[in-house]
């Protein structure tokens, strides 16, 4: 029934993917990619094209934007350091209270993927949250290999392929490696992991009630690896080539992952095509803001690497979009943004009031069009490695070269990490490291103390009562 009585306070929709880089969309100027419904809200929204990942790991950023502050204020660096619990701030807790519906669907990830995880058993602890209705998924691998029970596995048990799938995984990660296996899948399109989370959101979206406003946290999981786009998405990147020199590397089969990467872009984006779709039926799309983005980007070719964990802007910069009531149509921003502002920026827009240790800034005086400029600079970090960009400037404190992994190895945590000094102006691909040039020095100084300053501001003491905890491993089933 369409929906006549406009609200005052809009519904949000927050859809998040996993490794998706900020440069790869047709609306940011690549003409390479076939992304019609993310163009598509761009057109009627804005695009913020200066967005940076807080931590560009995963389970730091996806915690940063639930509690909306900094990993070094919640204990979180890497992605065997979840947090959970009724202690943990949340600012989908406040929208709740305030009588907002709210909704998790798709890879949430807050939590460390251990073997034989349960996630439908942790649904409780996104329940404290603020979440009302969850539908949890674990990403493509985990559902497979690593054994985890989630929604999904439950979806494909009931199809009665889910034995054929974790064989097909198992299958895929010994023929080509842990992380970048590209065949496509082979079920129908409709039964991978993002077809699932995209028919589960219109699901929700075509039952939800309009008695009141709701958030719904949609949370793709890919273009993460593996790259298993299913081949009617790989269609529209048979004949087209990569925009860079990827090298000679028959084995690794480089152009096929490429192409492989892009295919998972665009079934995300014939995702949110479906969720649109679902809005118009029921007359909400006026009524709704959808906001896009990434925790984090992929570096697919750049620097000669695959995958993320450091603060290269392939790895760091992501997309950010945002369409719908109260938006500014047709505009795209350059204003530094930080994705510790989503938080704050939904409660803003939901005419809610954020937790009092929120760290972010709320984005609704760009993405209306009453204020040109946000932040004066971006900063990130990962433990002891640390990035600030100003506009112009950016500088790394820490490891440039080696992915972060879960377990913080002692020569990454050591004193001397590298010192890099990058002018985007000049030098937007950062191969020139002006750190050691004497002709910068008065830069970089300039650089280490804003840095010094925004460390400062950042920290921020640790409630009572706020505690990390491990996720309990569960029994294989």
């Amino acid at each position: 029934m369409p929906n006549a009585m406009r609200r005052e306070r809009p519904n949000v929709i927050f859809i998040s993917s996993d490794h998706h880089r900020s440069d790869y969309l047709g609306c940011a100027g690549a003409d390479f990619m076939h992304t019609p419904n993310l163009d598509r809200l761009a057109a009627r929204g804005t695009r913020l094209s200066r967005m940076y990942s807080t931590s560009p790991v995963c389970v730091p950023q996806r915690i940063t934007w639930t509690t909306g502050r900094y990993p070094m204020n919640t204990g979180c660096y890497g992605n065997a350091h979840p947090i959970s619990g009724s202690g943990v701030p949340s600012f989908v807790r406040n929208l709740q209270e305030s009588g907002v519906a709210t909704a998790l669907i798709g890879k949430f990830h807050n939590h460390a993927n251990y073997d034989f995880a349960d996630f439908i058993a942790h649904e409780g602890d996104l329940h404290l949250l603020g979440y009302e209705y969850v539908c949890e998924t674990s990403g493509k691998i985990n559902a497979g290999h690593h054994r985890i029970r989630c929604r999904f596995t439950e979806f494909l048990e009931g199809k009665g392929i889910f034995a054929a799938y974790r064989e097909w995984i198992e299958k895929e990660l010994s023929q080509y490696s842990r992380v970048m296996p590209s065949r496509a899948w082979p079920w129908s399109e409709e039964y991978s992991q993002d077809g699932f989370i995209a028919g589960k959101a219109v699901e929700y979206v075509s039952s939800v009630s309009i008695d009141r406003p709701f958030y719904l946290h949609l949370g793709f999981v890919g273009p993460h690896p593996q790259f298993d786009a299913h081949e009617c998405y790989r269609t529209h990147y048979a004949e087209v080539s990569p925009p860079i020199a990827l090298g000679p590397d028959p084995k690794r089969r480089i152009g096929e992952w490429w192409r492989a990467y892009c295919a998972c872009i665009t079934e995300i984006d014939s995702g949110i095509g479906r969720v649109i779709e679902a809005l118009e039926e029921r007359d909400l799309l006026h009524d709704t803001v959808i906001l896009y983005t990434s925790d984090h980007g992929e570096y697919a070719g750049d620097h000669g690497r695959w995958g993320k964990g450091d603060f290269h802007e392939p790895g760091v910069h992501v997309p950010f979009i945002a369409s719908g009531s109260g938006i500014a149509a047709g505009q795209t921003s350059d204003a530094l943004a930080e994705l510790i502002d989503v938080g704050r920026t939904v409660v803003d827009l939901m005419g809610v009031e954020p937790h009092h240790l929120d760290q972010g800034r709320s984005l609704k005086p760009v993405l209306s069009g009453r204020k040109q400029s946000h932040r004066d600079d971006c900063y990130a970090e990962m433990g002891p490695h640390k990035m600030l960009f100003d506009g112009r400037y950016k500088l790394l404190f820490g490891s440039t070269k080696t992915t972060i992994p879960d377990d913080w190895p002692d020569e990454l945590m050591a004193s001397g990490a590298p010192v890099c000094l990058f002018d985007l102006v000049e030098d937007a691909d950062e191969t020139r490291n002006l750190a050691g040039d004497p002709a910068h020095q008065d830069t970089l100084r300039m650089m280490k103390e804003k840095l010094l300053r925004r460390i400062i501001a950042n920290l921020q003491s640790r409630p009572s009562g706020i505690e990390g905890k491990p996720f309990t491993r569960s029994k294989p089933r």
